[in-house]
């Protein structure tokens, strides 16, 4: 039985037999040359390095809650505990390195048919490896800013159809309150020590109660259709009374249209990022 050569794209092993197939043992030359370490260099996107794939080799991943920026291929299943996601562009990949504690690398390629980001600890894992690119984690796309995100975020038309709960034009409940959770975890980052203890308790009111309500979709007494209204009301006030000092932390925030490096639900928002838009059923973390 002759290897398929398809699923290593044509490079690889060419005496690796299907019966043993594995991606690292079929598809990386052992033989290739050590490729050397990773170097900080220019800007993204001319700072990752072409070629090269940094594998895990019992050592080097990093296992994060990833679930931010993926929603499949993930460790297990499991995108909340993963070293690895299925990504469409390599600046998804670099994001996520630059913002998880411990990863100091990332690789990203295609595997088994689809493009994924895996992120290391360390390049000591490089190998060569046709079409797959590798960076630090300083080469990344510029940053968001944290008002910008949650401003956006919360005023997406796609989760404003969700408010009053699923609908025949809403999203489903779920995926909404998983994107209204990352728009609270961002308004956190952008008001933490800025605000007035007050506005601070409530701020962090309403997480909880979005993170208790997720947590009760899934137990034994589940949440009644006026609980998720309620939460979205509560919400609503606090963005709402912090809308003039999200706009103005906002307004110098400008991005691409259709900026393929944003993690998919923060593609594509109508509102303070010009040419994005939430796409809320992607965010289904479930």
């Amino acid at each position: 039985m002759l290897r398929d050569a398809s699923r290593c794209f044509g490079q690889g092993n060419s005496g690796c037999w299907g019966g043993d197939f594995t991606f690292e043992r079929c598809c990386i030359d052992s033989e290739a040359p050590l490729p050397a370490p990773l170097a900080e260099s220019s800007a993204y996107p001319g700072c990752f390095v072409r070629d090269v794939v940094l594998r895990h080799a019992g050592a080097h991943a990093v296992f994060a809650d990833l679930s931010l920026y993926g929603h499949q291929g993930c460790f297990l299943k499991n995108c909340s505990n993963t070293d690895k996601f299925e990504a469409v562009d390599p600046g998804i990949c670099a994001r996520a390195c630059a913002a998880v504690e411990g990863c100091t690398a990332w690789s990203y390629g295609q595997q088994y048919g689809t493009k994924k980001c895996f992120l290391r600890k360390s390049d000591e894992g490089r190998a060569s490896l046709p079409h797959w690119i590798s960076g630090l984690k300083a080469c990344a796309p510029k940053a968001l800013l944290p008002a910008a995100v949650a401003h956006s975020a919360a005023n997406s038309e796609g989760l404003k159809k969700c408010d009053a709960g699923k609908g025949e034009d809403g999203m489903e409940v779920r995926s909404a309150m998983n994107t209204w959770i990352f728009a609270i975890d961002h308004l956190q980052m952008a008001f933490r020590g800025r605000v007035d203890a007050d506005t601070w308790q409530h701020i962090e009111r309403i997480g909880q109660e979005s993170r208790n309500f997720l947590q009760q979709l899934t137990s034994p007494y589940r949440p009644s259709d006026k609980d998720f209204p309620r939460v979205v009301y509560n919400n609503r006030l606090i963005f709402t009374h912090l809308e003039g000092a999200l706009a103005s932390q906002s307004s110098s925030e400008s991005f691409f249209s259709e900026d393929a490096s944003l993690p998919p639900h923060g593609r594509r928002m109508p509102r303070s990022i010009p040419g994005m838009v939430i796409l809320v059923k992607y965010y289904d973390t479930s």
